[in-house]
């Protein structure tokens, strides 16, 4: 029986436009009616999904920043929240100088910039990002969760063995798009947020179902017998889960929730 589901939102329940099936919100109403916890677990900002799922009568869980920020959608209560040092994102920073990529901080609400290109603003436009620009990231004051760098040109193999090798040892790393490199501290991953909320409402593994496309989604994988990974994933994002989902922009996510539930 299922009493928990989590989904990650680019390339599993968000299409390649960038919208959400109007169903599923209308799907996550009648999950709560029946009793099941719904989360969306995403790279994204808490104001990205809480604006995201505005539509959704009832309380849902909203997983931001990998994991970094766990907290209720309407009445805003935190359940989980991890920053990281200024002195680690210093050493990003420096690492920046000959990594050559652009480098964002990411609060709880808003990205902090310096500089941005005009790609990073249409990426920023198009995932509705709200950002601050500063002269230098040591203005920012703000508290921050996740470190990113946008690789315009796409992430090659080089630049992963150069943060394995020079990454700050408290931090990890994380492809999270084809583009995006997300930083956090070491202990945080969507999957230790899933392991936080079974713990929270007594929920185990064989009653938890997850659906992901990408290596940040992995770590779900492994805290669910219903792991399903989407069509469009990449091959081996694919082995890590136990089943396959369809394809992201033919609303995969809704029709395997709907279907297990028995709602059509």
């Amino acid at each position: 029986m299922i009493k928990f589901i989590a989904t990650d939102l680019d390339g599993t329940l968000v299409n390649s436009e960038g919208k959400i099936y109007n169903k599923v919100f209308n799907l996550i109403n009648d999950l709560h009616k029946n009793g099941v916890k719904f989360a969306a677990a995403s790279g994204r900002f808490y104001s990205q999904l809480n604006e995201n799922f505005n539509s959704v009568k009832e309380d849902m869980i909203l997983i931001a920043h990998n994991g970094a920020l766990i907290k209720y959608s309407k009445n805003g209560q935190t359940l989980y929240a991890n920053y990281i040092d200024k002195e680690y994102i210093k050493s990003v920073e420096k690492l920046k100088r000959n990594f050559g990529e652009e480098l964002i901080l990411g609060g709880e609400n808003e990205a902090f910039v310096v500089n941005p290109s005009e790609s990073i603003k249409k990426e920023f436009s198009f995932y509705n990002v709200p950002y601050i620009e500063y002269k230098s990231f040591d203005e920012v004051d703000n508290p921050v969760q996740k470190i990113s760098y946008y690789v315009k040109d796409g992430i090659k193999t080089p630049m992963l063995d150069y943060l394995k090798e020079n990454l700050n040892k408290n931090l990890q790393f994380v492809a999270s798009g084809d583009k995006w490199i997300d930083m956090m501290n070491k202990e945080v991953s969507k999957g230790h947020a899933i392991k936080i909320l079974q713990k929270k409402f007594n929920i185990e593994k064989d009653n938890t179902m997850v659906f992901g496309d990408y290596y940040n989604d992995i770590t779900m994988f492994k805290q669910a017998y219903y792991s399903y990974a989407m069509e469009n994933a990449p091959q081996d994002v694919k082995e890590k889960a136990n089943f396959i989902a369809g394809n992201n922009n033919e609303n995969a996510v809704y029709k395997t929730i709907s279907k297990h539930m028995g709602f059509i």
